[in-house]
């Protein structure tokens, strides 16, 4: 009937709703970062509609009870997410919600020894959304989490397309460029080029790794910027796109490296 919820990310701004929706009391949100990891929208109509506390840059540190749960103790916690000591606060409840967080099931992809990203834990593919083992595509969240279903519905068209032409012709063109995470950004999707993708406009996926505010995306082909975009707030709970037209990459068709990154002021 009370319950506190730990953690930010969509799904824990959506269920503390559904615990409300479904007639239970919700405590706080406890979010180990300054920042909620979600969405804003979620955060405005999950959380704020419903006058539910956020506590940023606090933590669970304790659980109370013997049979069943009737509290938790949270923290406040310094830059470096330990807790403070001295700011413990008891917090009454029944239940204590875990929504930590989510990572791509590819218990399939390792089975056929698909190479995985360590930045988005999904497979290294191109920019037809073909991994590193030829004939095998990805799309949705086995390859990167996404916050809409209307970028998952676009990555699988595009999946079953190449798909399709690599049953026609037994073959796709082959990678000859890396797309590479800079100062700010974790992982770009796709993280692979072939000569043919530079000929078009070419869209990229990334997450921010912080909050940023008035800062500049920068895209470098072999160290020489590109493109250069304005962004007054980036947040890691937002997914964010970029796209490179031919016009921009021009004379670097034969490049190797394409750095994407975040310049502070």
């Amino acid at each position: 009937r009370e319950v506190v919820i730990l953690g930010s990310g969509d799904i824990g701004l959506i269920m503390a709703r559904r615990m409300v929706f479904a007639g239970a009391k919700v405590v706080a949100v406890v979010e180990l970062l300054p920042y909620s990891s979600g969405l804003k929208r979620n955060v405005v109509q999950c959380l704020d509609d419903y006058g539910i506390s956020l506590l940023l840059s606090h933590t669970v540190t304790r659980i109370i009870g013997r049979e069943r749960l009737t509290g938790v103790v949270v923290n406040a916690v310094d830059a470096q997410r330990q807790p403070i000591p001295g700011t413990e606060k008891e917090l009454s409840c029944d239940t204590l919600l875990l929504s930590v967080g989510l990572i791509p099931e590819n218990e399939l992809s390792r089975s056929a020894q698909v190479p995985l990203s360590t930045a988005t834990y999904g497979p290294l593919v191109d920019e037809s959304l073909q991994t590193q083992i030829p004939g095998i595509f990805a799309c949705g969240n086995v390859l990167h989490v996404h916050d809409l279903v209307d970028n998952v519905s676009e990555e699988a068209a595009r999946a079953g397309k190449a798909a399709a032409e690599y049953l026609r012709h037994g073959v796709l063109a082959p990678a000859c460029c890396r797309v590479m995470d800079g100062h700010g950004v974790r992982g770009v999707v796709p993280q692979l080029l072939s000569r043919e993708a530079l000929q078009r406009p070419l869209g990229l996926m990334f997450r921010p790794s912080a909050e940023f505010r008035n800062a500049t995306l920068r895209v470098s082909a072999d160290g020489q910027e590109i493109k250069r975009i304005r962004k007054r707030i980036m947040t890691p709970g937002e997914m964010e796109s970029i796209t490179l037209l031919p016009s921009e990459i021009g004379a670097h068709l034969g490049l190797e490296k394409i750095l994407v990154e975040v310049l502070e002021e």
